[in-house]
């Protein structure tokens, strides 16, 4: 990969990893909520193993969000989005 491929990476870890120290309470309630929309608007693009680790994953970041553990919110939620964006091929 060419290093100037990797820059618009860098921007973007940059900018998420502000924003998750911003306030985490309400970053977390975000991603779920958005997590929550994709799999009413977008579920199907889920199949198999990957919707069963990405509806698990989304009660991880539920079950952190009820804990207050926001960490564990929002790792959850990262990854189901991960997935998410895999399935879609993007």
């Amino acid at each position: 990969m060419k290093p100037m491929k990797l820059v618009p990476l860098l921007v973007i870890a940059s900018v998420l990893s502000f924003t998750a120290h911003a306030d985490p309470k309400s970053n977390c309630a975000a991603k779920i909520k958005e997590l929550e929309q994709i799999n009413k608007t977008d579920g199907q693009a889920l199949h198999g193993g990957m919707a069963h680790e990405y509806h698990e994953l989304l009660d991880q970041a539920k079950k952190g969000q009820a804990a207050q553990d926001w960490t564990q919110c929002q790792a959850s939620a990262d990854r189901a989005k991960t997935i998410y964006n895999k399935a879609r091929g993007r």
